[in-house]
C-alpha cells in the first residue's frame, strides 16, 4: 500500500513532535511532569474509543497531549526510576524495528537481527569472561530472572519439565533479604511456592548478603533433608545498589553443587569500567547472569538479556519443537525463539547493537562513570548538610543515594528520639507528593528490611544530569519541607 498525503503529513508531524520533545528534555525550566488528576485528563483528552474513525491526521492532537501530560523520563531532572535519559541512536533503532515489524523467533523472518543478537551476546559474554555459553534477549529483567531460575530448576531435575514438581515439596532456593521481589515470584511461578524462597540477611553497613549466614543456612537446610535448586544474589540491589560478593558465594555454591544466578540487571554495567568491574569479581563463576541495558546505560525500554554458562540448556528446558514454526532448514541452528518463554520476542537486541556501534565500549564506560560520579557528588553534598539530611548508607557503591530529610521541627531532638525518627520518615512521602505535584524534578523513596522508616532513594543514572541538578534536588527537598 502506498503512503498517502495524509499519512505522509502525519509521519512528518510526529517526527517533529518527537524531536521537539527530546530537545526540550534539556530545558531545566520545563517541568518533568505537568500533573493533572485523572478527571482532568479524561476531560481534556478524547480517550474513549467510540467506534467512529477520526483518520490519521485527526489523532495528532491527542498524540501531542499524550506527550504533554506524560512523565518526561528523558528530562535532565528525572531521577525517579532505575532508568532515565535519552539514547538517540537507540531510539532510531526502535523506530526501525517498528517499521519492519518482525519477530525474533526464526532466522527466516529476522536474518539480520538474529546475527546481530548473537554478536551482542558474544560481546557481553566477553565482558563476563566466558568463552562458551549462550544468551538470549527477553522483555525485561524480571523475565530474564525467570529464565535463569527455569534453567536452574532444569539443571536440578530435568524431569520436572515433564512430570511437574509433585516430588519436590522440600525444594528451596536462597537469596538475600534485599534481592528483587521477582526472585520470590519466580519460586511461586515455578511451583515451589513463595515460602520456598529463603531470605538471608544483609550486612547493615553495606547492604550485601552475609556470606557466612548463607553458608550456615544452606548447611542446615541440607541436614534437614531440604533440596536446594538455586542461590540468587544481586549485583546492584534495587534500593541500595549493593553488590553481593559473587566470588565468595560461588565457592559456597560449588561446595554444595548448587546453581548460582546473579541478578545484575541494575549493576552489570560496571563491567564496562576497569575501575569498577571488581564489584562483580567472580562473575565468570556464575551459572546464569541477567543484565538490563535500558537501566544504567540509558537505552530505551526494554533491553534485557540472560547469559548462561552452559550452552544448550535454554533449548533443553524451553523448546517445544513446533514444526509449524521451527522448520528443518539449513539455518535452523540460528533460530532463537524456541529458547525462550515468549517465543515471539521483539527485536530488543537491535537497540543495543546500534548504540554499541555508535558509542563504542568507551561511550558505555563514560555513561557508567558519569552516573557514578554524580552519585559521589550527591553523597558529599548530603554529608555537608548534616543539619538537614542524614545518609542511610555512608558510602554507596553504586548510583543509589539513600538519605533522610530532617524536618526543622525535630532538628533539636536527639538522634535516637522516636518522634524525630517518625517525623523524618513521615516527611519523605509528604515532600515527595509536593514534588510530584509541582513537577520541577522527581526522585523516589523506599523502605526496606533493617531500616526504620521511609527514606529518599535518589538514582543518578540520568545521562545528561550534572552537579547543578544534584544541587537542585537537595534544595527542592529543603524548600518543600521547610514547614515540617
Amino acid at each position: 500500500m502506498n503512503i498517502g498525503e495524509d499519512e505522509l503529513a502525519a509521519f512528518n508531524a510526529v517526527v517533529k513532535m518527537c524531536l521537539k520533545y527530546m530537545s526540550e528534555n534539556h530545558n531545566r525550566e520545563r517541568k518533568v511532569i505537568e500533573f493533572k488528576p485523572p478527571k482532568d485528563i479524561l476531560n481534556e483528552m478524547n480517550i474513549k474509543i467510540e467506534g467512529d474513525a477520526c483518520g490519521i491526521t485527526g489523532i495528532l492532537g491527542e498524540l501531542q497531549k499524550s506527550l504533554d501530560y506524560s512523565m518526561k523520563t528523558g528530562h535532565v531532572r528525572f531521577f525517579n526510576q532505575l532508568f532515565a535519559g535519552t539514547d538517540k541512536a537507540a531510539i532510531i533503532a526502535e523506530w526501525l524495528t517498528s517499521v519492519m515489524n518482525t519477530c525474533m523467533f526464526t532466522y527466516e523472518v529476522a536474518p539480520v537481527f538474529t546475527l546481530m543478537e548473537i554478536e551482542v551476546v558474544e560481546k557481553v559474554k566477553q565482558l563476563v569472561g566466558w568463552k562458551d555459553g549462550e544468551g538470549v534477549f527477553a522483555p525485561g529483567g524480571a523475565h530474564c530472572n525467570m529464565l535463569g531460575m527455569i534453567a536452574a530448576r532444569h539443571s536440578f531435575d530435568t524431569n520436572i519439565r515433564k512430570v511437574g514438581i509433585f516430588n519436590h515439596t522440600n525444594t528451596i532456593c536462597f537469596t538475600s533479604s534485599h534481592s528483587h521481589y521477582t526472585i520470590t515470584r519466580c519460586c511461586s511461578v515455578l511451583g515451589f511456592g513463595m515460602n520456598a524462597c529463603h531470605k538471608v540477611p544483609v550486612d547493615r553497613a553495606t547492604g550485601k548478603i552475609i556470606v557466612s549466614e548463607l553458608d550456615r543456612q544452606m548447611s542446615e537446610a541440607i541436614k534437614n533433608k531440604k533440596q536446594i535448586f538455586a542461590v540468587c544474589i544481586t549485583s546492584g540491589t534495587t534500593v541500595f545498589g549493593a553488590y553481593d560478593d559473587i566470588d565468595a558465594v560461588a565457592q559456597i555454591c560449588n561446595k554444595y553443587k548448587v546453581w548460582l544466578h546473579v541478578d545484575a540487571c541494575w549493576g552489570g554495567s560496571c563491567l564496562f569500567s576497569e575501575k569498577h568491574k571488581h564489584l562483580m569479581k567472580g562473575c565468570e563463576k556464575a551459572d546464569s547472569i541477567s543484565w538490563t541495558a535500558s537501566k544504567c546505560i540509558g537505552l530505551p525500554l526494554h533491553c534485557s538479556l540472560l547469559l548462561l554458562k552452559q550452552k544448550g540448556i535454554l533449548y533443553s528446558c524451553n523448546s517445544m519443537q513446533q514444526d509449524y514454526l521451527f522448520h528443518d532448514h539449513p539455518e535452523k541452528n540460528f533460530d532463537l525463539g524456541d529458547k525462550t518463554l515468549s517465543c515471539g520476542t521483539k527485536v530488543d537486541s537491535f537497540k543495543l547493537w546500534v548504540s554499541w556501534k555508535v558509542h563504542g565500549d568507551e561511550g558505555f564506560k563514560k555513561r557508567f562513570l558519569h552516573g557514578f560520579e554524580q552519585a559521589q557528588y550527591l553523597t558529599e553534598r548530603i554529608k555537608s548538610k548534616k543539619e538537614s539530611f542524614e545518609l542511610v548508607m555512608d558510602n554507596p557503591e553504586s548510583l543509589n543515594v539513600c538519605f533522610f530529610f530532617i524536618p526543622p521541627s525535630v532538628r533539636s531532638l536527639g538522634n535516637d528520639d522516636k518522634q524525630r525518627r517518625k517525623k523524618m520518615s513521615d516527611s519523605t512521602e509528604i515532600i515527595r507528593r509536593r514534588m510530584y505535584l509541582e513537577g520541577r524534578t522527581l526522585s523516589n523513596y523506599a523502605s526496606i528490611d533493617g531500616i526504620e522508616g521511609t527514606f529518599w532513594r535518589m538514582i543518578t543514572c540520568n545521562l545528561d544530569a550534572e552537579h547543578q541538578d544534584m544541587d537542585f534536588v537537595v534544595s527542592e527537598i529543603e524548600r518543600l519541607g521547610n514547614d515540617l
